[in-house]
C-alpha cells in the first residue's frame, strides 16, 4: 500500500487531521493534495493500435491494385478524432473498413483478420458522449488509398499518444 493511499484513503486521515495542530496538519494536507494532484489516469492498454497498424498498412499497399473498383468511403479523419469525438470517429472507421474489406474480398486474396472489430473494440475504449459528434454518413467520401492513410495517421496520433 502506498504512502498516498495509506495517508490519504481512510476516514482515520480526517481524525488524525482533526487532532492535528499547525505546521503537521499542514504537512499531511499538502501530502494528500501532492498525491492526489500526482494520480494519472492509465492509459488502457486496449488504445495502443501497432497490430491494426500493421494490417491497414498492409491494405494501403493492396490500394493502388484495386483503385479501378473506385471504392468510396466515409472518410473521418485526425481533426475528427480530436474534436472530443474519438469513439464515433473510429465507429465510422470500422463501419466503413467493413464495406472496403468485404468489396476487395471478391476481387483479391485479403486475409480475413477482422479489422473492422478491432476498429470497433478501440472505439469502445473511449469513453465519450456523441451528442455533439457528426454521424459517419456526413463525412466527406474519399477513395480507399485516402481513407487508409487517414486512418493510419490517426492510429499512429494516438500510439504517440498512448503508447
Amino acid at each position: 500500500m502506498s504512502l498516498c493511499e495509506t495517508q490519504c484513503d481512510t476516514d482515520d486521515a480526517i481524525v488524525a487531521l482533526a487532532m492535528l495542530r499547525g505546521r503537521p496538519a499542514l504537512e499531511v494536507v499538502f501530502l494528500c493534495f501532492v498525491c492526489v494532484l500526482s494520480l494519472k489516469p492509465q492509459p488502457d492498454a486496449r488504445i495502443c493500435s501497432q497490430d491494426i497498424i500493421l494490417r491497414v498498412e498492409f491494405l494501403i499497399k493492396k490500394a493502388p491494385n484495386l483503385k479501378w473498383l473506385n471504392s468510396r468511403l466515409y472518410t473521418p479523419n485526425l481533426t475528427d478524432y480530436q474534436q472530443k469525438c474519438p469513439s464515433s470517429t473510429f465507429k465510422c472507421f470500422a463501419a466503413e473498413i467493413k464495406v472496403l474489406t468485404d468489396e476487395w474480398k471478391t476481387f483479391d486474396n485479403i486475409p480475413k483478420f477482422k479489422l473492422n472489430i478491432l476498429l470497433g473494440e478501440l472505439a469502445t475504449s473511449f469513453n465519450q458522449t456523441e451528442s455533439e459528434c457528426r454521424q459517419c454518413e456526413l463525412f466527406k467520401e474519399q477513395n480507399a488509398e485516402k481513407f487508409l492513410k487517414d486512418l493510419l495517421s490517426t492510429l499512429q496520433f494516438i500510439n504517440e499518444q498512448y503508447c
